[in-house]
């Protein structure tokens, strides 16, 4: 053991005495420190199945484009619930261990579905932006999903060239106008995504403008077929 590994092990129980762990969407006091957001806020959020409306509607729009395949995905988005400040605390505020917690869920789900993959691609975030939060959120995300389906984790067969302006407030066209020209594949990853099966991983899908931008630079790069994977589908 390190030192550092040592000091982590003194300083733990005297940490948690001092700041107990709180749920960082409802704020109650969690059992294991190891825990980020707690049991009841999780079964809180609505789940997504295929016969779900939004479910349908979003891969309905998404396979439209010619890109995308399939879809999978856990959560439903919804204002002020459970599942935007568990979204806003991964993006934002640092938690990268819900990313991965994220994952696992999202890796369980595509166990449940049997959908199978070779390559598991994160949506890239611009170099300024990964800078800047000091991870990317998705890749925290995907390596969630590795754990439950062991799928290879490619952190870079997309890029994103151009940083673009939040989504947040802008319409479907918008959005779309917004992703061109943003990405393009990785040419170093040629090899290892040419004729494989690859799942694009993101925290939130809303009108797939990204997920589309990205899967039309992965078929460029000789993917066979891309499947669109999130943590939450939104309205």
């Amino acid at each position: 053991m390190t030192a550092k590994e040592l000091l982590k092990v003194i300083a733990s129980p005297f940490l948690d005495f001092v700041f107990p762990p709180v749920c960082i969407s409802c704020n109650v006091l969690l059992p294991d420190s190891s825990q980020r957001v707690c049991d009841n806020c999780w079964n809180s959020i609505g789940r997504i199945s295929r016969e779900h409306p939004l479910y349908v509607e979003t891969r309905n729009k998404l396979l439209a484009e010619g890109g995308v395949s399939d879809l999978v995905s856990v959560f439903v988005f919804q204002k002020e619930g459970a599942f935007q400040y568990i979204a806003h605390a991964l993006k934002y505020s640092g938690y990268q261990s819900v990313g991965r917690d994220l994952g696992r869920k999202l890796g369980e789900v595509l166990n449940e579905w049997h959908i199978q993959g070779d390559l598991l691609v994160p949506i890239p975030l611009h170099r300024v932006k990964q800078r800047e939060r000091g991870y990317n959120q998705a890749e925290r995300i995907a390596c969630g999903v590795n754990v439950e389906t062991g799928i290879q984790v490619c952190h870079d067969a997309v890029r994103r060239i151009r940083h673009t302006q939040t989504q947040t407030q802008l319409n479907g066209e918008e959005r779309k106008k917004n992703m061109e020209g943003a990405f393009t594949f990785n040419p170093s990853r040629s090899k290892e995504v040419s004729g494989k099966i690859c799942i694009l991983i993101d925290d939130v899908i809303t009108t797939g403008a990204t997920i589309n931008a990205c899967a039309e630079e992965l078929m460029r790069g000789g993917a066979s077929r891309i499947i669109a994977a999130s943590g939450a589908l939104a309205q």
